[in-house]
């Protein structure tokens, strides 16, 4: 363990606990909207998952390393079993931590993401074009986005990768640890679960009707790792669908969770 997590909390004590994963590049704000939401029925935990955010850096980014990572941070917070949310990469820290802890999961939330393998070069692009941002030559962010446009064209993918940029001391630096991230991506693209793990407990994936992430193919495969799962479909949202669907995804939360 090489630090402690950082994390946003909402809500109060006393309330169920419902932790919260982003996905690659990602942080913590990515949550910040639906965990408010939720924050009158959980104490809602949003973490920045290791070499992202305020997280500390390490060079083993893989996902086993990850999920043991949360366990650490629930026993520092002297959390027994909690509801476990997660987004594409933190879906797949969920699905790993479920299987190698099933006592801690009272019931698993996946967003848009299977357990199966997807292709790394999907993420080699981007992060290659952020590596090669010269950040010494940087006087603005809006010089950071009109040196990515070339290579990352789409401007709403782009603001959501600057958000990992920050300034310190008159200097430009990277929140993520991108090297270690595209040293891993073969590892982090990968199915984190092997062929016969399995979670027995309640798990509710949601997929995007509009993603490619998560499809009608790949259900089979969820039932077999998931036994006890039900798929949601939110029609009109993308891979982001707790962003794009904001309303729907609350409200097929809620109602797994037995709160209407």
């Amino acid at each position: 363990m090489d630090g402690i997590l950082h994390s946003e909390e909402f809500g109060t004590g006393g309330m169920p606990p419902l932790i919260c994963l982003h996905g690659l590049l990602g942080s913590s704000r990515n949550w910040r909207s639906v965990a408010k939401d939720l924050a009158s029925d959980f104490r809602v935990w949003a973490l920045d998952l290791p070499n992202h955010g305020d997280s500390f850096h390490r060079e083993d980014a893989s996902v086993k390393a990850m999920a043991m990572d949360l366990l650490h941070w629930l026993d520092q917070q002297k959390l027994g079993s909690v509801t476990l949310c997660g987004h594409s990469l933190g879906g797949k820290v969920a699905m790993r931590f479920a299987c190698d802890h099933p006592k801690r999961i009272q019931k698993l939330v996946i967003a848009d993401i299977a357990p199966r393998d997807y292709p790394p070069e999907h993420h080699v692009p981007t992060l290659e074009a952020l590596l090669s941002l010269d950040l010494s030559g940087l006087n603005s962010r809006k010089e950071a986005d009109e040196a990515l446009a070339s290579q990352v064209p789409n401007w709403a993918f782009r603001q959501f990768l600057l958000t990992n940029l920050t300034e310190r001391d008159g200097c430009f630096h990277w929140k993520a640890n991108l090297s270690a991230l595209r040293a891993s991506i073969d590892g982090l693209s990968s199915n984190p679960l092997q062929a016969e793990e399995t979670f027995e407990g309640l798990t509710l994936f949601v997929r995007g009707g509009k993603s490619g992430y998560l499809r009608t193919e790949h259900l089979a495969q969820v039932g077999k790792h998931f036994p006890n799962s039900k798929v949601e479909v939110l029609l009109e949202a993308g891979h982001d669908l707790h962003v794009e669907d904001r309303p729907g995804f609350i409200r097929v939360v809620r109602e797994f969770l037995a709160l209407v």
